[in-house]
């Protein structure tokens, strides 16, 4: 209400209210463009024929189902593994396994979203598989030919080298740390003792 000055009525005006929000959790919500995207989850269904000119022609209907569980140094027989150990290689991939089956010209379907039953427990460490045509070989020779192939692959080489590079510098960066950090509390305890001493006087 207005004082009446006068005869005449004054009308106070003062700061407005702000508008009351619907929502009063608006001033801590995230805006949409600083949120943390999540990349699309892959497509399980993907699948990569090889030859490549065979993508619409070939039927994997009676292919074999190879891991790379099945040839893997690190992993036990109960873990999946059918190689013999003198025979196994460190850490396959999928793609390992496809480089490997084109060297020696085998026909073969490559799924690198499949999952192993077995991995289910480390959530499919390495997944992939391939759908191979068996036609030509045995699958217990194939095995032996894909496992024979791999250690000599460049693109196996160059990424074993990469990762152990990454590795190595990891490494690196942690030992710089620590020392960093040892000299921090070194110095801080120096400063300490320096400040904590106390003078001795003459008793009178």
């Amino acid at each position: 209400m207005g004082k009446k000055k006068g005869g005449v009525r004054i009308k106070q005006v003062g700061p407005k209210a702000p508008a009351m929000s619907m929502n009063p959790m608006e001033d801590l919500m995230v805006p949409p463009t600083e949120m943390i995207q999540l990349p699309p989850p892959p497509n399980r269904s993907l699948q990569i024929f090889w030859p490549i000119h065979e993508t619409f022609s070939m039927d994997p209907t009676g292919f074999q189902v190879i891991y790379p569980s099945y040839i893997d140094l690190k992993k036990t027989v109960k873990q999946g593994r059918r190689m013999p150990v003198a025979l196994a290689v460190p850490t396959p991939t999928v793609s390992d396994m496809s480089l490997a089956l084109q060297t020696i010209s085998v026909r073969h379907v490559l799924q690198p979203y499949k999952g192993y039953s077995r991995d289910c427990e480390t959530l499919w460490d390495n997944p992939g598989r391939v759908l191979v045509d068996i036609s030509e070989h045995k699958k217990e020779e194939l095995l032996r030919l894909i496992a024979g192939a791999i250690p000599t692959l460049p693109d196996r080489i160059a990424r074993l080298e990469r990762e152990a590079a990454e590795v190595a510098q990891a490494e690196q960066k942690m030992l710089e740390e620590k020392v960093a950090l040892e000299k921090t509390t070194t110095s801080k305890k120096s400063a300490v003792g320096a400040t904590g001493k106390k003078k001795k006087g003459k008793r009178k």
